[in-house]
């Protein structure tokens, strides 16, 4: 996903945010942060050396996007579902009581693959170029 915005701060010299207006698919991404009215904000990678004020385009990685809502939503599901057949073979009271367990773990998987996926660079938004 592309988006034009201006840079609102330097991080670092290769890590700038930028800033732009809340777009329909700002609901179902997740990746900006609220700014002010309106406004999001989204730490991208600066490859071109863009400084405070400058308009960019950048482009969100809506591939991983994906793959991360993939994540979120069915690991709990998939987690629970194995928990309860495993202890199911005891019997349904411990099928219960395992599903609950497995949905609890599957937090700890998502919060474990977060922590993974914010330290890789290629999955941040990059600008492309200064306009």
């Amino acid at each position: 996903m592309r988006e034009r915005g201006v840079v609102s701060r330097v991080i670092s010299p290769k890590l700038v945010e930028v800033a732009f207006k809340r777009s329909e698919a700002c609901e179902k991404c997740r990746m900006c942060h609220n700014l002010e009215e309106g406004m999001v904000g989204i730490e991208s990678v600066n490859e071109i050396s863009a400084k405070k004020d400058d308009i960019v385009e950048i482009e969100i990685p809506s591939g991983e996007v994906v793959k991360g809502s993939l994540v979120v939503f069915l690991v709990p599901i998939l987690l629970m579902i194995f928990g309860y057949l495993l202890g199911a073979l005891v019997n349904e009271f411990a099928g219960v009581i395992n599903a609950i367990l497995f949905l609890f773990l599957s937090f700890f998987v998502i919060r474990w693959y977060d922590k993974n996926i914010q330290q890789k660079e290629a999955l941040r938004a990059r600008i492309l170029k200064i306009i």
